[in-house]
């Protein structure tokens, strides 16, 4: 391992700790009597909290090279964001806490608040014959005819958990619907050239998990988290699995992931092929990294000290080595993320707190006897995804 040289690293990187949503937040008023703690920016934009958190994130990983042997100048790093504030905020802090002083530029496709192709995880067609291929690869995916009805069975107990801590048969929406949380009317949809369409008690419990999350890593006082309603990690996995379970219909199932994520991989592709840069760093969405790793068919994962399977400020980080000795090109990938402890206490990283760390594997592909696997094969996954797509 000591002989393998590094050739080009691609980092891509969720934005960090943002307000909630501004398609949620009216929303967020009328499923309680109560009301929600105000935040100090506007809806869905990095807080200064995870600005911080993104500078010493962008500290540890330049620290982390350094330590490795890889000292990069400003022309060896290309940072390209999505045009929204949380992203294009992210890259700015994350550069700054790792290389404070250089010139390192932070490339954008459009003005403040439009979605760059690359990162907006949208259909492209969306007649009748494709949905209903992609409505019989859900089936297939969740083991069941009624996929949606079906997890929302599985969720019934966090669902539950949701309408207590809210006081649900309070609010506006009971009054509308009538009925309990977990019987909201459901609906899935597809339209072209947007996000697939969700209604119905796990979009809902999704918005209503992110908030509580948010404020839980944003450092809120006790009682404006759940107002003081979530006492235990059983009930912060329970919560959180309701946003996972989206994450992974809409994201994760093998149609919708090779379908979303081509302009992404197609960049990501483009960048090995080019060399031009050897750290790469990609700023956008757990949508997009659910679609990524996905769609080039890696292995499932859990994260230690951590309830989101694509937690904020995580970076899935892709390496390309080079063996000298045989002249082999080899491939590694992880998963580096601030544990919910971390993000909660707003901890410095460092070398000797850094964030947590997960190998990534990927499915029918072999690894090499040391431990990596041949570029060549994975260079082929690629090309035949974007063959097929």
């Amino acid at each position: 391992m000591d002989c393998l040289q590094l050739d080009c690293i691609i980092v891509f990187s969720r934005h960090g700790i943002r307000t909630p949503l501004p398609n949620t937040v009216d929303f967020l008023q009328t499923v309680t009597p109560k009301s929600w703690p105000t935040w100090d920016c506007a809806a869905g934009y990095l807080t200064t909290r995870g600005g911080t958190l993104e500078s010493y994130f962008g500290d540890y990983f330049a620290r982390r090279l350094a330590q490795q042997g890889t000292l990069l100048d400003a022309e060896d790093i290309f940072v390209y964001a999505n045009s929204l504030q949380r992203t294009l905020a992210t890259a700015q802090y994350f550069t700054l806490g790792a290389w404070a002083g250089q010139d390192i530029a932070i490339e954008h496709k459009y003005s403040i608040e439009r979605m760059d192709e690359v990162f907006n995880p949208v259909v492209y067609q969306a007649d009748t014959a494709f949905k209903q291929t992609v409505i019989d690869d859900l089936k297939r995916y969740t083991r069941s005819a009624q996929f949606i009805e079906e997890l929302d069975q599985q969720l019934a107990p966090a669902y539950q958990l949701l309408s207590d801590i809210l006081d649900y048969r309070q609010s506006a929406i009971y009054q509308q619907y009538q009925c309990e949380f977990a019987q909201l009317p459901t609906l899935f949809d597809l339209k072209q050239y947007q996000e697939p369409i969700l209604l119905g008690p796990l979009a809902l419990g999704t918005a209503i998990a992110d908030a509580f999350t948010l404020q839980h890593y944003s450092g809120f006082a006790k009682h404006d988290i759940a107002w003081g309603m979530i006492h235990c990690d059983e009930q912060w996995r329970l919560i959180t699995n309701i946003k996972n379970q989206y994450i992974n219909l809409l994201y994760k199932s093998p149609m919708l992931a090779k379908h979303i994520a081509k302009p992404l991989v197609g960049l990501i592709n483009q960048l090995f092929k080019t060399r031009q840069h050897k750290l790469n760093i990609l700023v956008g969405h757990d949508s997009n990294i659910a679609t990524l790793l996905a769609a080039l068919g890696f292995d499932d994962y859990r994260l230690p000290q951590q309830f989101e399977l694509t937690p904020i400020g995580g970076k899935v980080i892709f390496y390309r080595l080079y063996d000298a000795k045989t002249d082999q090109y080899y491939f590694n990938a992880e998963y580096l993320y601030p544990s919910v402890e971390q993000l909660h206490l707003a901890s410095p990283l460092s070398l000797t707190n850094p964030p947590k760390h997960m190998t990534l594997t990927l499915s029918n592909i072999k690894p090499h006897e040391n431990g990596l696997y041949l570029w060549r094969d994975v260079e082929q996954r690629i090309d035949d995804y974007l063959a097929g797509v």
